[in-house]
């Protein structure tokens, strides 16, 4: 006991030493040395997976078998959404990812848990087959934002190009009152157009896009850039996304019934208030003054 007692003294008086020390001659502490290592803050866990992983993933992105089409098509989603990273570092920092997870899982058998690293594995085959599904995910969200804006621009565009079909114009000027999803089309678009062909400029945005609707509205743009009279389509297709989008709002609502049914019950609740309230307080003043 008592030489327990002396080594818990000793640790003390070292430790003690070493905090005098280190103020006296500046030494960094834990915290300045995480500061200088991560200037912008302390790394999330998924930026501590990536480094990690980034062996592996470097040798996977050299060795990752993958068709051409699916690197455009990402490369093209990618764009999109804003991300800096390629679709190749995606897709192996996705495979090591889930390699590490079976590994992980493999150790479970040593355990004798062999029907745990079963799922495991799993797991991890439905963490790579959802890392890509996840980015279609983000481009639908986006695109059903832009066909959300699409009828109002029609709308707008059905009444201005009747006298003038500069197309750049139009959509410099739209651009002023679209929203975030629309407006960074517009942006790209524009450019677009302004530096090279424009019937070009607009196949590339629907290529972009991969919108019926908004395939239909470029085929008839590309009509209204060769002299075309598009009048009566741009009515049409303007009729036609009116009505899809109701459905669509329709289809949202019918989705949810339980926020409508709650909605509807706080409401219903407010306007009994409103009507109960000034009856309560007639009532009282009455029998104030009848002496009650």
């Amino acid at each position: 006991m008592i030489l327990i007692l002396r080594l818990l003294c000793m640790l003390l008086v070292v430790l003690g030493i070493w905090k005098i020390a280190a103020s006296v001659l500046l030494i960094p502490g834990r915290a300045v040395k995480s500061r200088i290592r991560n200037p912008g803050g302390k790394p999330s866990a998924d930026e501590q997976m990536h480094s990690a992983l980034r062996p592996l993933t470097k040798l996977l992105e050299q060795h990752l078998p993958v068709s051409e089409y699916k690197l455009h098509r990402l490369r093209l989603d990618f764009e999109r959404l804003g991300l800096t990273e390629s679709p190749r570092q995606f897709l192996a920092f996705a495979m090591a990812r889930s390699i590490a997870v079976s590994l992980l899982g493999l150790s479970f058998i040593l355990l004798g848990i062999p029907w745990l690293s079963l799922i495991t594995v799993v797991l991890a085959l439905l963490m790579y087959a959802q890392s890509s599904q996840s980015i279609r995910n983000r481009v639908q969200k986006l695109n059903r934002r832009i066909e959300a804006a699409l009828p109002r621009m029609v709308d707008t565009m059905e009444h201005t190009l009747q006298g003038d079909r500069d197309l750049i114009s139009f959509f410099y000027r739209y651009r002023k009152s679209a929203g975030a999803a629309l407006g960074r089309e517009l942006d790209i678009l524009i450019a677009d157009m302004q530096t090279g062909n424009q019937e070009m400029a607009l196949k590339r945005m629907d290529t972009r896009i991969g919108s019926a609707n908004f395939s239909a509205l470029i085929a008839i743009l590309c009509g209204v850039n060769q002299g075309i009279d598009q009048k009566t389509s741009l009515a049409i297709l303007a009729s036609d996304l009116r009505t899809r989008e109701r459905e669509r709002l329709k289809k949202q609502l019918d989705s949810n019934p339980g926020r409508i049914k709650g909605a509807s019950l706080v409401l219903t609740f407010t306007m009994v208030g409103m009507f109960m309230v000034p009856l309560i307080m007639m009532v009282i003043e009455t029998l104030s003054e009848t002496g009650f």
